[in-house]
């Protein structure tokens, strides 16, 4: 069955996050008094939803429903203000060729800054569909990439889903989508994906 359509894992595929991420991370958790290194923030993978970052970084906030849901509140504020932060990845830029051959979505464990991400890529507007977490369980549930792909009219051997890690795979092999792995700021690995989806050398 021919592909015609590429659902997208946003962060560490078409953006460069990690410096935004850990910046608000960090931030946030010196805000609210917890005491985390700097070092343990920045490791933790870009990959999980951030409220399980947050009970990963400070186990009470796992009990305490009342302050984590102002930490979300206040992390919303954050990521919005540092958006500056958030890079295109090398792949961002071939969005419009992307575009002009397939139906493109999103799948991202981000809530509500998905699109704002997007939005200063530049690329929002070649996007039919994106999937978050406000609308599906986190991957490595396939939810998100079962609703992304009714979003888009096709079916699951009609799709591709390229994400940077494993929780990511997991989820698009869930919903029966060939799944390829590709950090989006590896030029090897975004040649090798343009090279079979655009026919790019």
């Amino acid at each position: 069955m021919a592909i015609t359509a590429i659902i997208f894992d946003i962060d560490g595929v078409l953006a460069d996050s990690r410096e935004a991420i850990a910046h608000n991370t960090i931030r946030l958790m010196k805000e609210f008094g917890f005491a985390v290194p700097d070092s343990r923030v920045e490791g933790m993978s870009s990959a999980h939803s951030a409220e399980s970052v947050l009970i990963a970084l400070a186990p009470p906030l796992g009990k305490d429903v009342a302050l984590r849901k102002k930490m979300l509140e206040r992390l919303k504020e954050l990521t919005a203000e540092n958006l500056a932060l958030v890079k295109p990845s090398l792949l961002a830029a071939h969005v419009p060729e992307l575009a002009a051959r397939y139906k493109l979505a999103a799948a991202s464990n981000r809530r509500s800054s998905a699109r704002l991400v997007l939005k200063v890529l530049g690329i929002e507007k070649y996007f039919e569909a994106v999937m978050t977490s406000a609308d599906a369980p986190v991957k490595p549930d396939p939810a998100m990439i079962t609703l992304a792909l009714g979003k888009l009219g096709v079916r699951a051997d009609e799709a591709v889903f390229a994400g940077d890690n494993m929780e990511d795979m997991q989820a698009g092999q869930g919903a029966g989508v060939r799944s390829i792995m590709l950090y989006g700021m590896d030029g090897t690995a975004c040649a090798k994906f343009l090279k079979e989806f655009v026919g790019e050398k």
